[in-house]
């Protein structure tokens, strides 16, 4: 791996190179120190045995909890990595494993001098069972320092994956810019990531526990994190109130059980091979649900972050091209003819760009999703008296008339959804609902099964 110089190198732009998909989430110091404090205690609560990585602050409230976990003796190792300004090294002692331990029984790493590194906190967490990262990078100057060196007074941008390639990659940079002291462990010195293979897949049963503590985390009295992401952004924020978070648990918890008894049911050998391959197959769709749910959530919550780059009101015609561009190859695809109609002269839209794009996306991959081969989908824009209309009509399936009222509401999937099988978790269309009712517009739905669908949203025109 070709790493740039220590002093240039970030691991926060080394994940962003390494998967790109991994979007950054801004949050406070305590929001960060919460999720790091919430894996940790889950690693106790679970009593999983694993090695952690970490570049913390040095108030001896960050580390709290991984003191507590060492103490427990389920650690297999802690390693406190640290920059040396001075050169020198933190006062140890010597273990009786070889190891040369800090006063909190912590192994300590001293990293090389980097501008870049100095603004950057993580924690890696490696086991057989899971492998995690949270990674925060200091919204400040590289070239100043946080004024009290303990972190709070800073804004973040944080990165959490549970992708073992990630991982390894980040963990091999963090070991090629290891300075070699007197008490530094043979062990990381070595080319091996780490003594045990790690994980090639989630767990999903892990995974839907870890996000269930990150999410009774946000809904704590004790816990700004939900507040803090949704009021980041005043005046116009995408809030998770209780009509979103009851079907949310609900959401979390149905895949699990279902997993639950696959699992179960697998146990026994009674079961002939097809039948046992129908569990297999069951806990795969499971697993991939859950891993829908995630990256629908992690949508919701990278749309009130992305807003602060955003511009306040937008040009259809600078916007809607490029959207239908982008689904133009996946349309041919599927014997799809897709395309647009926008007049010039039109007012800009009191929307956010974003926030449109969002909308439009969205509404195009159902139509792409519910439209058969041979099929059409148009995007067109008018001007209404309510304000600009975009219309996007399809030739699809259609949608049952008791299923329209419930259409926005979250993770509900029509009939024709389920039985269709068609892919989702029926966020789509209760985002789109979200966002226009943010920006002050109007969204309708016609459709008639087996003719089609039209989706209306209207927007304000721009004040400015």
């Amino acid at each position: 791996m070709n790493l740039p110089s220590t002093s240039e190198l970030s691991l926060y732009q080394l994940t962003q190179t390494s998967d790109p998909n991994l979007s950054p989430l801004t949050v406070s110091a305590s929001t960060f120190r919460e999720w790091i404090d919430t894996s940790i205690q889950f690693l106790i609560d679970q009593e999983i045995q694993a090695t952690v990585w970490a570049k913390l602050p040095p108030n001896s409230r960050w580390w709290t909890n991984l003191e507590t976990y060492y103490q427990e003796g389920l650690a297999q190792q802690i390693y406190r990595c640290s920059i040396s300004r001075s050169g020198g090294t933190a006062p140890s002692r010597h273990s009786s494993h070889g190891h040369h331990l800090s006063q909190d029984g912590l192994i300590p790493i001293v990293l090389e001098t980097s501008s870049q590194l100095r603004r950057e906190h993580f924690c890696l967490i490696l086991s057989p069972q899971l492998c995690s990262l949270i990674l925060a990078q200091e919204q400040i100057p590289a070239e100043e320092d946080p004024p009290s060196g303990l972190l709070e007074p800073t804004v973040l941008k944080v990165i959490y994956s549970f992708n073992p390639t990630v991982i390894q990659k980040l963990l091999s940079a963090i070991k090629h810019l290891i300075t070699i002291t007197d008490t530094t462990p043979v062990e990381v010195l070595t080319d091996s990531v780490s003594t045990f293979p790690l994980p090639s897949t989630v767990d999903g049963t892990l995974l839907t526990q870890l996000w269930s503590r990150f999410l009774h985390l946000g809904l704590s009295s004790g816990s700004n994190m939900v507040s803090e992401m949704t009021q980041a952004v005043p005046p116009k924020s995408l809030t998770l109130g209780e009509e979103f978070l009851k079907p949310l648990t609900r959401e979390l918890s149905t895949p699990l059980t279902n997993m639950k008894t696959a699992l179960r049911l697998l146990e026994s050998k009674q079961h002939k091979r097809d039948i046992r391959q129908r569990y297999i197959d069951l806990l795969k769709g499971e697993c991939d649900r859950q891993n829908t749910l995630l990256l629908g959530l992690q949508d919701l919550l990278q749309l009130n972050q992305s807003l602060e780059e955003a511009e306040p009101t937008v040009h259809l015609e600078e916007v809607v091209p490029g959207i239908v561009s982008t689904y133009q190859a996946i349309a041919e695809e599927k014997g799809i003819m897709l395309g647009y109609t926008i007049p010039p002269g039109f007012p800009p839209i009191a929307c956010p760009n974003v926030w449109l794009r969002r909308i439009l996306q969205n509404i195009i991959h159902n139509s792409l999703k519910f439209t058969p081969e041979g099929g059409r989908i148009t995007v067109q824009t008018a001007l209404k008296s309510e304000g600009v209309e975009i219309s996007v009509s399809d030739t699809g399936v259609g949608i049952d008339n008791s299923d329209l009222p419930k259409l926005f509401d979250s993770f509900y999937r029509g009939r024709n959804a389920v039985n269709g099988k068609v892919e989702g978790v029926g966020l789509g269309l209760s985002i789109v609902h979200y966002l226009m009712e943010q920006c002050g517009g109007k969204i309708d739905i016609v459709s008639q099964v087996g003719k089609g669908t039209i989706v209306k949203v209207i927007f304000q025109e721009s004040s400015d």
